[in-house]
């Protein structure tokens, strides 16, 4: 029994629980069980940190913080920060474990307790070489929470008590608490309506300081006190974190997932078995830094970060899903079992719905299909009408072969059944932004993809062209590149395409008949392109992320970036306007009623602070226009290359072509009461009619 209980940990079924709605995606204070399901702590930037912080402390250096602050929501992995910092106290300090179990004792509970919010424990020995500092470690392992002991008092007025400890020096053990920006917000506002004005400055500078942007002050330690914080969601888990080596935190978590120890013996079926061959396919170096640099790109097109939680659901997701989708028949059947089942069902034949979408849904279950699985569902409209038209019937026509027909007919059946989603966050986000940005199938024109033995260039263009004329055509293109089962699921809509050829039908239906096999023809080069860029690395827009991620390395596009935003705020490079017969985003009548001053060109510049010890890197580069900053976003750059590119200043994007009103409305208002700015030479201009004046201590027309 207990060796059946272990293979049943094995992978690909032990990766079910990494998903974060298991109980093995979620961390519990010091309960080695939860949370890890690498099973360690993994090396990031901020354990390093926290490791040298331990150090220093206990190395007694005069300016080490003694309180730290971790900031973010949940999954980022505070928790596991917080107790691989306990862990470096016990290490360091000699304590042979005995401080963690005192810990762990504080928060083993009974099934109807609730953890404690704050638990403090006492080091023995004299550990530290600054007297100042007491021998006692206060952990408050979630802010947020209120404490059992003290139901009376809110969750920020305790928090608030313990800042004010903190800032006064009325505490002097070490102290080490994780919170969220809400429950900063709401300790900042109880603040301000206690007349507490040194504890609202104190927490608008914490405040402050986790929020980034170009001006955002020193977090580590923050400046005039003994109180470090960090930002959990700004450092990435997918970036580089040392550029020399091109690796992430990323990358540990996914050589974890794939260790050989881990995973069950390879099944019979390994060649047809997409979680088998998910394994195979993913043990290679460069697939899996193709993998990681999709989810990196993803972060910059979003400028939202994968969290710990995000990418141990996410590796769940890829690798074998929701156990519910392994039913058959109401029955649930392991990963490799499930396998068999359907290679029986397709072993039947065509002349099932079930038999034929086997190899759809065994194709579905490869990495690169479930991370991008958008397909169109074909059941409405022209599409409905054509098959009722063509392939309705239970019969195919007289010169046409059954299991042919069959194939064409079931076709659509079956994408039906792959355009349904798991309802879980990580499905939802993959289908949604996700795909938007990157989806390889969405490439087009001369976007190389490979180059093939004859050393040609094999393009997006090149791909949909052979597929264009036949899905044979396509399947002899790319074959050698793809899986056996992506060949063999090929190799079935040949036929199906085959079936589809006018000679088999009559001429009142063909054009019905053109249509559905053009939308084979469309479904196999989309599945090609999926699984061409992702086992190359190659998204949508890949030439723009890659330049967009030079921008945070390097400072040779800004001078260009900067020169183009001159030319969208300004009016012909050399004057900026400054409209005073409008209001934000409202055009005036008529032409002759517009009222505006038009003054010097406004200048930019472009920063992008890269993260020192103090502070972590800014999320974003910042264009600095007039006195006003504005985060270059992914839209942001693509529409600037786009204009330097040719495009239309009217064409732009709704969300970009928005933010330059704003910008410039914003900026015109700080210009009008900006005197060393408009001191000199301006003009008024009325309609058609331009009035030069000179402005001094008043203004007055010229003349």
């Amino acid at each position: 029994m207990e060796s059946k209980e272990q293979e049943e940990l094995l992978y690909p079924e032990g990766l079910i629980n990494w998903s974060g709605a298991k109980d093995g995606g979620v961390r519990k204070p010091f309960q080695k069980q939860t949370g890890r399901p690498v099973k360690e702590q993994l090396t990031t930037p901020l354990v390093e940190k926290l490791s040298e912080w331990v150090d220093s402390i206990l190395n007694g250096e005069p300016e080490a913080p003694t309180a730290i602050l971790l900031v973010g929501g949940p999954g980022n992995g505070k928790t596991d920060a917080v107790e691989g910092a306990i862990e470096s106290f016990d290490k360091l300090s000699g304590a042979n474990g005995q401080l963690l179990a005192k810990f762990a004792a504080q928060y083993e509970l009974h099934s109807d307790s609730l953890p404690p919010r704050r638990t403090e424990v006492m080091l023995d020995g004299p550990l530290f070489g600054l007297s100042t500092v007491t021998p006692t470690i206060r952990l408050v392992q979630d802010a947020t929470d209120k404490d059992p002991a003290r139901p009376e008092e809110t969750a920020e007025s305790l928090l608030l008590n313990e800042l004010r400890e903190i800032k006064d020096g009325e505490y002097t053990g070490i102290y080490i608490g994780c919170v969220n920006r809400g429950i900063l917000a709401n300790t900042s506002a109880l603040a301000i309506r206690n007349n507490d004005t040194e504890m609202a400055s104190f927490i608008s500078n914490i405040i402050s300081a986790v929020s980034g942007g170009v001006d955002a002050p020193a977090c580590w330690p923050l400046l005039g006190s003994r109180l470090a914080i960090w930002p959990m969601d700004v450092d990435s888990l997918v970036a580089p974190v040392n550029s020399a080596t091109n690796r992430a935190v990323a990358h540990q978590i996914l050589e974890k997932a794939l260790a050989d120890s881990q995973w069950k013996p390879a099944c019979i079926n390994r060649s047809d078995c997409p979680f088998c061959q998910n394994k195979m396919l993913l043990a290679n170096e460069k697939a899996r830094d193709n993998l990681i640099k999709f989810l990196y790109y993803y972060e910059l097109a979003s400028g939202k970060r994968w969290t710990f939680r995000d990418l141990y659901s996410l590796i769940s997701h890829l690798f074998i899903g929701e156990p519910g989708s392994l039913t058959i028949d109401s029955r649930t059947y392991s990963p490799c079992e499930w396998t068999a089942r359907m290679l029986l069902l397709e072993d039947k034949g065509p002349s099932t719905l079930v038999g034929v979408r086997a190899r759809y849904l065994l194709t579905s279950r490869l990495y690169q299909h479930r991370l991008f699985s958008n397909w169109p569902r074909l059941a409405s409209g022209k599409h409905l009408e054509a098959y009722q038209a063509v392939l309705a019937s239970s019969k195919p026509p007289e010169l046409l072969d059954i299991k042919a027909f069959n194939k064409a007919k079931y076709h659509f059946g079956s994408i039906k059944t792959l355009s349904e989603k798991e309802h879980n966050d990580i499905s939802e986000l993959l289908a949604g932004d996700f795909a938007t940005f990157l989806d390889p199938a969405l490439l087009h024109g001369e976007q190389l993809l490979y180059i093939d033995k004859e050393e040609d260039s094999i393009t997006a263009n090149t791909v949909d062209e052979n597929f264009s004329l036949s899905v044979k055509d396509g399947l002899a293109l790319v074959s050698t590149r793809l899986t056996v089962s992506e060949r063999k699921l090929l190799l079935q809509l040949s036929e199906a395409d085959d079936a589809l050829m006018g000679q088999y039908h009559p001429t009142k239906v063909s054009k019905q008949a053109r249509r559905l096999q053009s939308s084979i023809r469309q479904f196999a080069g989309r599945l090609a392109k999926r699984s061409l860029g992702v086992k190359y690395g190659i998204s949508k827009d890949l030439d723009l992320f890659s330049q967009y991620a030079d921008l945070y390395k390097a400072d040779a596009q800004h001078e260009s970036l900067e020169d183009l935003v001159e030319q969208l705020v300004n009016d012909d490079r050399s004057f900026f306007r400054i409209p005073l017969s409008t209001t934000f985003g409202q055009p005036v009548a008529h032409w002759d009623r517009e009222v505006s001053l038009r003054v010097r060109s406004v200048r930019t510049s472009m920063e992008m602070f890269r993260g020192d010890i103090h502070r972590p890197a800014n999320r974003f580069p910042f264009m600095k226009v007039h006195n006003r900053y504005i985060p270059v976003t992914f839209a942001l750059y693509k529409a600037l290359v786009e204009l330097e590119e040719g495009l239309d200043p009217a064409s732009l994007p709704r969300e970009v072509f928005a933010l330059f009103d704003e910008v410039k409305s914003v900026t015109a208002g700080q210009i009008a009461r900006d005197k060393s700015f408009v001191d000199g030479n301006v003009d008024l201009i009325i309609g058609r009619d331009i009035f030069p004046l000179k402005v001094g201590n008043i203004i007055r027309f010229k003349g």
